[in-house]
Formats: C-alpha cells, sequence, structure tokens
C-alpha cells in the first residue's frame, strides 16, 4: 500500500508540474513583448530596432542600431551596432539594460497599445518603437539604405565645394600666428603657394629671446613644404641639418591649425592673422626683447 500511495503521490507531483509548466509557457505565449519580431524606431539617417522575447518575467535580446555617417572629407556609410540587451518585467512594465561599449544603461519600457515607448533612466522624452515583422524593417532598411545611396551621390559634389573654398580662403589669409604670454619664442607661419592638388610651399619664422644684450632676439625662417586636404595637414623641412616634419589639422582655412613643433611635445595652437596684427605683435615682441 505504501509503494502504491507513493506512486499515487509522484504521479500526482508530475502533473502538477506539468500543469505548471504549460501554465508558465501559455503566460509567456500571451507576453506582448513576444508577440512581435522587432519593435523598430526609424528617423532620418538612423534605424534602431529591439528583438527580445521574455521568459518567465526575464528578458534577452539585442539592441539595433545602423547609422548613416558623413564626416568631412570621408565617404558616406552605414554603420552598424548590435548590443546585448537584457531586463526584467515589472508593474509598469519592463526595465531594460542595454550595454553600449562597456557602459550599460537602463531603459524604461512600456506598451501604448502594440507599440512599445522607451524611456532612457532620468530623461524626459521617450522614443516610439513600433511593432514590426520582417518585411516592415526590410522596408525601413531600405529607406536608410536610399538615404546613403543619395548621400554617395552627392558627396564628391560636396568634397569639391569643399575643397574649392578651403583653398580659396587660404590664399586670403596673411599667415598663421602663434604667441604664448612670457613665453620665449613667437612663431609666424606662411603658405605662399596652395594648390588644389593639395601642395603647400610656404615659411615658418621662429623669433626667439637670446639673452643677449647685444642681440636680445632672434629670427630664424624655415622653408616648408607641405601637404593637406583641407582638414589634416604636414610640413617638411630642415632644422640644424635634420629632416623634420610637422603635422598637425586644420579648424578652418580663416580660423587655424593645431601643429606639432619640434620644441614641444605638444601640438601649438596657430590662428589666423591679418599682417596689420602680426605687426603689432612683433613691434611688442622686440620691445620686450630690449627690455
Amino acid at each position: 500500500m505504501n509503494k502504491i500511495k507513493w506512486l499515487g503521490v509522484a504521479a500526482g507531483l508530475v502533473l502538477l508540474l506539468g500543469a505548471a509548466i504549460g501554465w508558465m509557457v501559455l503566460k509567456d505565449r500571451k507576453e506582448p513583448l513576444n508577440q512581435s519580431e522587432f519593435f523598430v524606431s526609424s528617423e532620418k539617417g538612423k534605424l534602431q530596432w529591439l528583438e527580445c522575447s521574455s521568459r518567465m518575467g526575464k528578458i534577452k535580446g539585442t539592441f539595433h542600431q545602423q547609422q548613416l555617417i558623413e564626416e568631412i572629407g570621408k565617404v558616406p556609410i552605414i554603420q552598424e551596432y548590435k548590443y546585448p540587451l537584457t531586463g526584467k518585467k515589472t508593474d509598469k512594465g519592463y526595465e531594460l539594460q542595454i550595454t553600449q561599449k562597456g557602459k550599460t544603461q537602463t531603459y524604461i519600457a512600456k506598451f501604448s497599445g502594440k507599440n512599445l515607448l522607451v524611456q532612457e533612466q532620468g530623461k524626459e522624452n521617450d522614443v516610439m518603437y513600433q511593432s514590426s515583422n520582417k518585411n516592415k524593417l526590410d522596408k525601413y532598411a531600405a529607406r536608410l539604405q536610399q538615404e546613403l545611396d543619395e548621400a554617395l551621390y552627392y558627396a564628391e559634389e560636396k568634397e569639391k565645394n569643399r575643397l574649392n573654398t578651403f583653398f580659396t580662403e587660404i590664399k586670403s589669409v596673411y599667415g598663421y600666428f602663434y604667441s604664448e604670454e612670457n613665453g620665449e619664442y613667437q612663431l609666424l607661419l606662411k603658405i605662399d603657394e596652395a594648390l588644389r592638388q593639395g601642395e603647400l610651399e610656404g615659411s615658418l619664422l621662429m623669433m626667439s629671446y637670446t639673452g643677449n644684450e647685444q642681440k636680445p632676439y632672434e629670427e630664424i625662417r624655415y622653408k616648408l613644404n607641405g601637404i593637406t586636404d583641407g582638414l589634416m595637414v604636414k610640413f617638411f623641412t630642415q632644422v640644424d641639418g635634420k629632416k623634420t616634419t610637422l603635422q598637425g589639422n586644420f579648424q578652418a582655412a580663416t580660423v587655424g591649425l593645431n601643429l606639432s613643433f619640434w620644441k614641444t611635445n605638444q601640438k601649438l595652437m596657430f590662428h589666423a592673422v591679418t599682417e596689420k596684427e602680426f605687426e603689432r605683435s612683433y613691434e611688442e615682441f622686440k620691445i620686450k626683447a630690449k627690455n
């Protein structure tokens, strides 16, 4: 009888366990988060979607992001990222964690009809992610691809206009000047020739204090040859008989550039000056040197 009794109890436990599992499976099937393949947010130049599911209140999935990247001087591309997504169900909806580049950010989500409203924790605005299937997602992706095609179509013309503007402006600049307060030297970079192909010719005038009462300051002019694409710049010269490279980046032709210098371990910021502005600084430098 005891054996029969225990067999009955075991059978009952199996039935209860099966019923519980069946109930959880049924509950997961009815879970709103599991009713859509994707939840998609699309705006100009950017496509994002959540691919996730909920099992017994725990959420796992992937956060996808595609973004149109247009950088000056570079070919437009669509950059794609995938980030792990985890989370849990709460009384008010869902709490999601997305880990991007080693940093985990928390989001609060809730349904609005079939769509998902997602709000970054600590921020006021939320983003609508629309319930979508594979066909709808492909249409959003095709729209972003069309934006890329248009960007590529106009990229060559934009780049041509950018370079034309840069080389026109650089010819209007008297020079690029660097000076530090109470410094031992000041520098004037002049670009005498700038070809549309990117070749540069010019000079670097270095004015420095000597500490010699008879000759309190000296000037050395270094001949420069260089190349630029309107963004990066490299100059080549001779310093004490050694080949030396100066390299940096333009902010804009009429603004200035940062440039490495052999006397320092950091880049110096040269700003565009007029001839009158330079002459004033030059005279002030000579007066300080003599006093």
